[in-house]
């Protein structure tokens, strides 16, 4: 049931009370630094799978759901999903864990969300029910040495901020980093609203490419970011079928010069500095599955799920290294690796 409402989406949420989970201490380098989707990964912030409660119908999210699935969505909003699904949402949760787990073992300094509190939980409630605190990437953004709180156009993942905050807090008091939130969407999240989601904005240095599907962020978004990281960045709009909700459904930047694109999920050219790149092109059922959601260790490595072993193979014939994880429980709802984490430092050269 949740693998159906979720993959009719075709797509990959100052402050008190904060603790954080695998808190780092001061450091003499800078608070948070990333300025490219490649680069040794050195800390970031995980999901987490307890807690999910089914997506509730509501008028204001008739434009992200396949329309079929919205009865089921009346019937289960708001429900616990251990209680509809309880093997898929235990696989969810052990799949997760496990990703941090090999982050771990690879030297990555991992942090993860706190659960939201039964208050917290119903925040914004009554425009649309569910919970779910899976996929770091998308309610926050760390650009250069910038943390953004990212505001999100999908009602129930607006609460995701707040199992955040103690991490973002955490930068902010113990290593000196600045942090700014987006404004918060009005409660009837219009159409021209300011809205960024992190699974649509990947960086190439000062270029910032932001998809564009209608779906998710905003041009008044990207008018935003634009304006917060001044004139030396260039926020680039990447028009996206409507079918795909995030850039990172369709293209993964693994290093320069190489990625993995499904082409049909995009309504005009790449950005020119990616244009002729060399890419493995998958199908668009690999695309549905999330193959082109990848996790990049480094210039050399990344993480896809165990399932894509075909496009598995096409990067290990360019020299690209590849660890296969089991991740087809996570991906049920709606988002794969890149959606599941997101990089507070990488050492990535900025000229």
């Amino acid at each position: 049931m949740i693998k159906q409402i979720m993959i009719g989406v075709i797509t990959c949420g100052m402050l008190a009370g904060f603790s954080s989970v695998g808190a780092a201490s001061q450091t003499d380098g800078p608070a948070v630094s990333v300025h490219h989707e490649w680069g040794k990964l050195k800390e970031v912030v995980i999901g987490r799978g307890e807690g999910l409660r089914m997506p509730g119908y509501s008028k204001y999210v008739d434009f992200i759901y396949d329309p079929k699935y919205l009865e089921t969505m009346k019937k289960y909003g708001g429900l616990d999903a251990i209680e509809i699904e309880p093997e898929l949402s235990k696989r969810v949760i052990a799949q997760i864990d496990n990703l941090a787990a090999v982050l771990e073992k690879h030297g990555v300094k991992v942090h993860r969300p706190t659960l939201l509190n039964p208050l917290q939980s119903k925040y914004l409630d009554y425009v649309q029910k569910g919970r779910m605190q899976l996929y770091a990437r998308d309610p926050m953004l760390v650009i250069g040495n910038q943390i953004f709180e990212t505001a999100l156009k999908v009602p129930m993942r607006a609460k995701e901020r707040f199992g955040l905050r103690p991490i973002l807090r955490e930068m902010v008091e113990k290593r000196g980093a600045n942090l700014v939130a987006m404004p918060m969407p009005d409660p009837g999240f219009p159409e021209d609203g300011i809205y960024i989601e992190g699974g649509d904005v990947q960086l190439n240095g000062y270029e910032i490419y932001v998809g564009d599907s209608g779906r998710a962020s905003s041009k008044a978004g990207r008018d935003w970011l634009q304006k917060q990281l001044g004139p030396k960045y260039k926020v680039i709009g990447v028009p996206l079928d409507p079918a795909w909700e995030h850039l990172d459904c369709v293209l993964a930047l693994l290093r320069p010069g190489l990625g993995i694109i499904y082409r049909k999920g995009f309504k005009g050219p790449l950005p020119k500095a990616i244009r002729d790149w060399d890419y493995v092109e998958v199908t668009l059922e690999e695309a549905k599955k999330l193959a082109a959601n990848a996790l990049v260790l480094d210039e050399t490595t990344c993480i896809i799920d165990a399932q894509h072993q075909r496009v598995i193979k096409e990067l290990r014939k360019r020299g690209h290294k590849v660890i296969e994880v089991p991740y087809d429980a996570v991906a049920t709802w709606g988002g794969a690796f890149r959606c599941s984490y997101h990089p507070l430092i990488r050492e990535s050269v900025l000229k």
